[in-house]
């Protein structure tokens, strides 16, 4: 058939006053099918693509469905990839025929008895529609669906690829659909294990959950971080799940920065740090909570983490009180050095990590250096409490991890030689002093640490 360019229509063809076009019979078998319902060129190259399309999104259904219910057939890289490729088909098409159904028809009389011209664009358009949207209940369901899938995957990496596809998915929906979809399951307090630990990455989102609804309450985040904070509020109404409160204690203070916002996440810390069943048998989530802290700085949780690092028969919420406690001298120095020795009971068993804490202040701040005199000067503190104290004073050793809130800067060289500098000669103006008399050996320990350090470093230059 020719248009009235002229130029040649390529797939269609008339035979008997019937224009036809090639069609796959899905059987290897092609044959020229008459489009009985068409009368202008315009009519038939549109009923020729309203019967393509949904032959190609047959095709493009099953790969859909494959890469969700089979994801362990490939990577999550190519599932993601080729979600992303059917989307854009599908959207291609339907616009095609968009455009197509805008093209200008020569109008001509319908022969006797002809049949009325089919609307197969509004079906086409019905069957893309459903394909790349999904309303929120449907989409629960799915997400019913999946969860069932994951209390039968054989393992971690089955349970890894069916997140991916999931991420996928959720990533590609309208994000006001994908929320409103996770929010109805969350509300139904179904879950799955995963396999998986509870892992963070750099940035503080999960890695790996433990839980589906971990993953999910990480992926509101991931999609809104306003309504993940405002769900972050329905999660820490009841004590369930301390690794839910970790996630949501992060998105609370990520995604509200109202006085409400953060006096409901110092209310939530503190209740979560002192629920005695979570500290007896700490998850990674409940020990990853105690960065919350850490991001909401100040003192106000020194009473409670102090009690906590000295739990000798708890080694892992003592390592956890620890690294808060420490991170928070690194944070504030001043502030929390003050607190810790006006109040030495605090440290009482742990005198050996308060030399550690102490070792931390940075004498060329006038203010950390009279708070170090006083600790120095104070005839409570025993010799071996000094002797830890000089043995890594200044202290410039930091536990480098992914956290959820917060992150720990480093000094570079040039900064650690400025502190070494400075300290030595603080250091070597205590010890001409008389009133550090009594710490004379501490200070002599020091100096010699210093310079040592000042020789290799001169050396390697």
């Amino acid at each position: 058939m020719v248009n009235n360019q002229p130029e040649r229509l390529r797939g269609l063809w008339k035979r008997k006053a019937l224009p036809r076009s090639p069609l796959d019979a899905n059987n290897g078998t092609w044959y020229k099918r008459p489009l009985q319902h068409t009368v202008t060129v315009p009519q038939a190259v549109m009923e020729r693509q309203e019967l393509i399309l949904p032959m190609h999104l047959q095709n493009v259904g099953l790969l859909l469905a494959m890469s969700l219910r089979f994801p362990c057939i490939m990577s999550a890289k190519r599932n993601s990839r080729l979600l992303s490729a059917i989307a854009g088909f599908i959207a291609l098409a339907a616009l095609g025929l968009w455009f197509g159904r805008r093209q200008p028809e020569q109008s001509a009389p319908l022969p006797t008895g002809a049949a009325p011209v089919t609307n197969n664009a509004a079906i086409s358009r019905s069957v893309v529609s459903a394909s790349v949207a999904r309303s929120p209940g449907d989409f629960e369901g799915k997400l019913r669906e999946i969860c069932g899938l994951l209390k039968t995957a054989p393992d971690a990496k089955a349970a890894r690829l069916r997140l991916a596809a999931l991420r996928s998915e959720l990533s590609a929906m309208p994000t006001n659909a994908a929320v409103a979809a996770i929010r109805q399951f969350l509300d139904s307090k179904a879950d799955a294990p995963t396999h998986l630990g509870f892992k963070l990455a750099s940035n503080g989102l999960l890695d790996e959950a433990p839980t589906l609804r971990t993953f999910l309450l990480d992926e509101l985040a991931r999609l809104d971080s306003a309504a993940a904070a405002d769900y972050s509020k329905v999660v820490l109404a009841s004590m369930d799940s301390p690794d839910e409160w970790a996630v949501a204690l992060r998105n609370l203070a990520s995604g509200d920065a109202s006085a409400d916002g953060r006096a409901l996440l110092e209310r939530k810390m503190a209740q979560m740090l002192q629920y005695a069943p979570w500290q007896q048998n700490p998850s990674v989530g409940y020990l990853e909570a105690f960065d919350v802290a850490v991001y909401l700085g100040g003192t106000d949780f020194l009473p409670t983490l102090t009690d906590l690092v000295r739990q000798q028969d708890n080694p892992a919420v003592a390592h956890a009180s620890f690294l808060a406690l420490d991170r928070l001298v690194i944070n504030n120095p001043a502030t929390v050095l003050e607190s810790l020795e006006a109040e030495p009971d605090l440290m009482e068993g742990r005198e050996s990590t308060r030399a550690d804490f102490f070792a931390r202040a940075d004498v060329r701040d006038p203010q950390q250096r009279q708070i170090l005199e006083s600790y120095l000067l104070d005839p409570s503190i025993s010799t071996a409490e000094l002797q830890t104290f000089a043995s890594v004073y200044p202290n410039a050793n930091f536990m480098i991890s992914p956290n959820l809130l917060t992150q720990t800067a480093t000094p570079n060289h040039d900064a650690l030689m400025s502190l070494d500098a400075q300290s030595l000669a603080v250091a070597q103006e205590w010890l001409a002093d008389p009133r550090f008399a009594q710490v004379a050996p501490e200070l002599q320990t020091v100096i010699q640490r210093l310079e040592g350090f000042a020789a290799q470093a001169k050396r390697g230059q």
